[in-house]
Order: C-alpha cells, then sequence, then structure tokens
C-alpha cells in the first residue's frame, strides 16, 4: 500500500494473500489485468500454492497475466511440471529489454552466480484457440 501511495496510485487495490487459500477478500476482488510478484518462488515446498492461487486468479480473470520476478538459486528448482498441471505458461522477459540487466539489478551478493529473472506466467492457450 505504501509503495502504491509513494508512486501516486491510491486507487489501486492491493490486499493480502495466503498461497493456496481463497479467502473472501479474493473473492470479492474486481477484475484484474495484472498480478504483480516479487520473489515469490523462494521456496519449492510453496511452489504449488502460488500457482494454484494464480491459476484461481487467472480463471477469473482469463486475459490476466501475473508479472513475477525470482532469483535463480538452483537448476534443481523448476515450476514447469506445475505450469503444465495448472494449464499455465510462462514467458521468459529478458532484462536487457527494459534496461535492468545492470549488476547492481541483477546479481545477488550471495556465493556463486544468483541472478534475477522475470516472467509473466498466464492461462495456457486450449487447443484449437
Amino acid at each position: 500500500r505504501r509503495s502504491c501511495l509513494s508512486n501516486h496510485l491510491p486507487h489501486v487495490p492491493v490486499i493480502g494473500l495466503t498461497w493456496g487459500r481463497v479467502s473472501p477478500e479474493l473473492l470479492a476482488l474486481a477484475p484484474v489485468d495484472v498480478i504483480l510478484g516479487s520473489d515469490v518462488f523462494f521456496d519449492p515446498k510453496d511452489f504449488e500454492d502460488i500457482l494454484t492461487t494464480i491459476y484461481f486468479l487467472l480463471e477469473k480473470n482469463p486475459h490476466a497475466q501475473f508479472w513475477t520476478t525470482y532469483q535463480v538459486r538452483s537448476a534443481d528448482w523448476s515450476i514447469e511440471a506445475l505450469l503444465c498441471k495448472w494449464n499455465l505458461r510462462s514467458i521468459h522477459i529478458p532484462l536487457h529489454s527494459f534496461g535492468a540487466d545492470k549488476e547492481h539489478l541483477a546479481s545477488s551478493s550471495l556465493p556463486g552466480r544468483h541472478t534475477i529473472e522475470m516472467m509473466i506466467i498466464s492461462l495456457a492457450q486450449s487447443e484449437g484457440t
């Protein structure tokens, strides 16, 4: 909410979520075009709950997109199988396409190479559409 107010966006709806749970506030949410999430894919045990919630929101808003960033922490952590399971697709957005590939933005002080990635998740197209 503070971020929205600081950016002169007082009418942007902001609600708290618990991944994997549908709350009355979530059910009453007005139609949305974009869902923003920063670094939500942190712990693999939460990945399915996150995508379950995103699927619910995208089913309610079929033309909406979930824009998210995440820090690559392990090559073993993938959401590809879960995207398929929930009939979702993702598009990787190169950071250089919007000037965010600078070292101070797209890297981490953690040991090893931990880069920031961005993707847009949406409903997968049904066959024949």
